[in-house]
């Protein structure tokens, strides 16, 4: 019976939650959590098919105006994140750019607007087995800047700032959590727009903070699903998801033009 390493388990050559091996993945990645919007990308990249599909995690890959990317879904929060980003590493990713949706606790910015994060509070959990909590969950900022750009390009509505990257939807957003309350002082919407926080999502900071260990370009750019401030939720948000995910191609090719 074949041997499998339980510290470092290959199957087939292939790491094994992505069930991929090395060549099957580009040097951009783009990474939405639900693994239904992987093949979304069939209809916006050439030669785009699907690699593998593993529990949350489907990896296609193709090309976008000549440059190669693959996209990979995470799944929601940090841990299933963190599993996706380590085997995308060592597959040979050079950049990672987070895709997804958010909620924003700025009154001023509208449901289907573009969120680039420039950083994130570290709530997720699973990126402090890798660092110290004073270790800053930064951007990359070649990739802030191709995501500035590919938006201006199609004169989307974007804001840029700090995200609370948590690794709860219901408490640890503020949220009434099945019509109980739970949230401890200072993890409401209200607590972080009063530091400035631009947004709460659930997988920027482990992004983040692993690309900047390891030496990868790490970024994330998200459409606004809903408006704490405001009490709004987009009920539809499948035409701001077309829009992200093009503008986050066009980000794509700007960074292998500048700096892969």
């Amino acid at each position: 019976m074949k041997q499998v390493s339980a510290a470092d388990p290959k199957f087939d050559g292939k790491v094994p939650h992505l069930l991929c091996a090395p060549g099957d993945v580009a040097p951009i990645v783009l990474l939405p959590g639900d693994p239904g919007r992987v093949t979304m990308f069939s209809g916006l990249c050439e030669d785009f098919h699907v690699i593998a599909s593993n529990r949350e995690y489907t990896v296609g890959t193709g090309s976008y105006q000549g440059v190669p990317v693959s996209v990979c879904s995470t799944g929601i929060g940090a841990p299933s994140t963190e599993i996706a980003v380590i085997e995308l590493i060592e597959l040979g990713a050079k950049a990672l750019i987070r895709i997804g949706g958010c909620g924003v606790t700025w009154p001023e910015i509208a449901c289907g607007d573009m969120v680039i994060n420039t950083a994130a509070m570290r709530l997720g959990g699973a990126s402090c087995f890798y660092a110290p909590p004073e270790y800053p969950a930064v951007a990359a900022f070649e990739v802030v800047e191709c995501l500035i750009d590919a938006c201006k390009a199609r004169n989307a509505a974007y804001w840029k700032g700090i995200s609370a990257s948590t690794g709860s939807f219901f408490a640890g957003q503020g949220r009434p959590a099945a019509g109980r309350e739970f949230a401890m002082p200072g993890r409401t919407s209200a607590d972080y727009e009063r530091l400035g926080i631009l947004n709460m999502e659930m997988e920027s900071e482990t992004i983040m903070t692993l690309g900047s260990l390891y030496g990868v370009l790490a970024g994330s750019i998200c459409a606004v699903h809903a408006n704490r401030a405001t009490d709004q939720w987009l009920c539809d948000f499948a035409d701001a998801q077309r829009s992200m995910c093009r503008i986050a191609l066009d980000a794509a090719v700007l960074l292998a033009q500048r700096y892969l």
